[in-house]
């Protein structure tokens, strides 16, 4: 049974957080007999860290490393559910969904009691910019999810006229959550000042937040221009500059404490950043979620990686990976000729050393704990969650010295999970300068990333193979395809490919495509005889784990509704004054 926990606080704050969960309703807390004192300020706060993505609270057993399997990717799928979203088969929702007002609404209680605190301001403005950092962020995941909603700058009674308001404009929407992030950043720590180090909210977690945001509303506007998703006279422009400004500021020498641990071990330095219990040192992790075993604050992570998540890599992430000379790797060819473990180990060890870190491969060490076990084979004979639908395991975060062979099942692991990291702001930093025309400095950004995984300097090549693994619908530049490449390959399976296909109109990776696995060999499953002929394979022998389950070639995504979700029937009816999204 999963536990939902308040998953990013500081062990020595445990006492602090068992003061939040004895507080009188948000109704009644706006009386004299709380806000007296700073740290009924730092206590209120405490209750919104658990709604960072962890591996507690996200999709499936791995939590945010299987969100973009359950949210609907190219780059991760579910063995045997076909993602509604993808194709086109989304119901009507009535009521739940995404359409929640009740951290807005507790955020707003703050902003109007927190004066009341008799304090000096330098001991209440950390937990000021986390307020309104909150915001922002509650506001974000509802703009992500609906587009326009109403901005309410007052907590509300069931009587209040605004209650009952019309949708503003998401550019007012993402315009008011900027401001909300200018003023967390300007009341905010630094990393390095901050009580609880990254293990609370800072400047740097802040700046890297906004360069989303930005980011990913410039790409919104500028892709979906001309649309029913775009908004008349957006500027995506504006946007993309403010993400180019805030990772600058961020990118600023000296400054800010957050850069690319390399310590020139390629073999370690990126996998550490997913399979260490302790973040706190690593100057690249602005927030993480700590994990506690004597507080029983655990997870499940290091168990389903090694027994097979149901959420599964395909081959449409595979082949975002370089070879390490920084080259094209011809996968479908290769895969024509070296098939099944072969083509596994062929891949892992020829390609970039990032694909060796989310993927497993024979021979690659599973647990140390007790004694030694390694990876022999993808289980493509199983029903239930081991079962390996495109032959592709996941393997981000894997720690074998967490695991032995008996104990691979237990729910007591402390791994950190990263909430915000340097190499979002520097992957965003490209983006938006290459989308507004400007030139990159790579340098300071994409370099920095490539060096860490021993890779070649970035550059701009054209892939012949490109409509493979990148048919976003539409041409863009060998720099902007490059560098969607890169950002494929650093943030894989950690949970942006579900938001960064939307921002982008990408339903050329979905219409008339369908996901892939590796060059399936059946003689590497002797024991398995019948398995020939139940894996369905494409014409290159690579399998097509959907082939029985969707109609036609491929996906049938709704171009003209699934960007936007269905705001719930129920809320129109009770306020009139709400639209509905665009095909419901």
């Amino acid at each position: 049974m999963k536990k939902i926990i308040i998953a990013i606080t500081l062990v020595a704050l445990f006492t602090s957080c068992k003061k939040f969960l004895d507080l009188p309703p948000a109704d009644q807390i706006s009386s004299g007999q709380y806000w007296t004192k700073a740290s009924d300020l730092e206590n209120y706060m405490l209750q919104f860290y658990s709604n960072f993505p962890n591996f507690n609270n996200g999709n499936g057993y791995t939590g945010l490393y299987g969100n973009d399997a359950y949210n609907g990717s190219d780059h991760q799928i579910i063995n045997n559910t076909v993602a509604t979203q993808l194709n086109g088969t989304r119901s009507t929702v009535q009521s739940g969904g995404s359409w929640s007002w009740e951290t807005i609404r507790s955020l707003n209680i703050f902003f109007e009691n927190y004066s009341k605190v008799n304090a000096p301001s330098g001991s209440v403005q950390q937990f000021i910019g986390e307020a309104y950092f909150f915001k922002a962020y509650f506001y974000f995941n509802l703009v992500r999810h609906y587009g326009d909603v109403p901005w309410y700058t007052h907590s509300m009674q069931m009587t209040s006229p605004d209650l009952y308001k019309a949708r503003d404009p998401r550019t007012v929407v993402v315009d008011s959550i900027l401001y909300c992030l200018d003023q967390a950043i300007a009341n905010l720590n630094m990393r390095s000042s901050v009580s609880g180090g990254n293990n609370r909210l800072s400047k740097e977690a802040a700046l890297i937040f906004k360069s989303r945001v930005a980011l990913y509303e410039g790409t919104w506007q500028k892709y979906h221009a001309n649309t029913v998703f775009g908004t008349k006279d957006a500027d995506p422009n504006k946007y993309l500059q403010s993400a180019v400004d805030a990772c600058t500021e961020l990118m600023t020498p000296g400054k800010y404490t957050v850069g690319i641990s390399n310590t020139g071990n390629p073999a370690l330095d990126y996998t550490k950043l997913f399979n260490s219990n302790d973040l706190s040192t690593n100057k690249e992790v602005a927030l993480w979620c700590k994990y506690d075993l004597s507080l029983q604050w655990t997870h499940p992570l290091q168990g389903e990686l090694y027994t097979g998540e149901p959420a599964v890599i395909t081959n449409q992430l595979v082949e975002n990976f370089l070879k390490r000379d920084g080259t094209p790797y011809d996968y479908k060819t290769i895969g024509q000729s070296t098939k099944g473990l072969a083509f596994l180990t062929k891949i892992t060890t020829e390609c970039d050393i990032r694909l060796s870190t989310i993927l497993q491969a024979p021979g690659m060490l599973l647990w140390s704990l007790g004694s030694t076990g390694y990876f022999v084979r993808p289980a493509m004979f199983q029903t239930g969650d081991g079962y390996q639908a495109t032959g592709y395991q996941g393997r981000k975060g894997l720690d074998p010295s967490a695991l032995n062979g008996s104990a691979a099942y237990n729910n007591s692991f402390i791994t950190g999970c990263i909430v915000f990291r340097y190499a979002e702001a520097l992957l965003n930093y490209a983006e938006a300068k290459a989308e507004l025309g400007q030139n990159v400095d790579y340098t300071i950004s994409l370099n920095l990333l490539r060096a860490r995984a021993g890779m070649p300097n970035f550059s701009v090549s054209s892939d012949p193979n490109r409509s493979d693994y990148a048919n976003f619908g539409y041409a863009l530049t060998d720099e902007l395809y490059e560098i969607r490449r890169e950002r494929a390959v650093e943030l894989a399976c950690e949970g942006y490919r579900y938001d960064d296909w939307r921002r982008w109109r990408a339903h050329g990776l979905f219409l008339n495509q369908q996901p892939k696995g590796f060059p399936f060999l059946a003689s590497d499953y002797p024991d398995y005889p019948s398995l020939a002929t139940k894996i369905a394979v494409d014409a290159d022998g690579f399998v097509l784990p959907y082939k029985a389950l969707l109609i036609g070639t491929g996906y049938n995504f709704n171009v003209g509704r699934d960007y936007l979700d269905c705001i719930p029937t129920n809320e129109i009816t009770l306020n009139p004054a709400l639209t509905q999204n665009p095909g419901w």
